[in-house]
């Protein structure tokens, strides 16, 4: 599947690790992955994820919401939204998205 609206994808979007909280940092894969922001992409994405890959990205994301929430808010003084923010928060949004589809 072509996705033209991967946020790791855009030429000017730079991801630094080391701008990332350590405790995301292992996520940093998953959120690259599943950083989709154009809606009708991100459900074309899901349906096309296998069972397995769906849980991997819920159960992954899961247990950091709340301290993600907290990370986005440390930042919302800021402009523009540092890239890694913006990256986790779409990824996170894919995470919820997901998780609220499983059976």
């Amino acid at each position: 599947m072509n996705i033209t609206s991967r946020y790791s994808d855009i030429p000017k979007v730079e991801i630094d690790p080391a701008k990332i909280p350590e405790e995301f940092r292992h996520l940093l894969p998953l959120a690259k992955e599943w950083s989709i922001s154009d809606d009708d992409e991100l459900e074309a994405f899901i349906a096309a994820a296998t069972e397995a890959q769906k849980r991997e990205l819920a159960s992954a994301f899961a247990p950091h919401f709340a301290a993600l929430w907290k990370w986005h808010q440390s930042c919302a003084h800021l402009a523009p939204q540092p890239d890694e923010l913006v990256l986790f928060d779409i990824a996170a949004n894919a995470a919820n998205t997901v998780s609220s589809s499983l059976s």
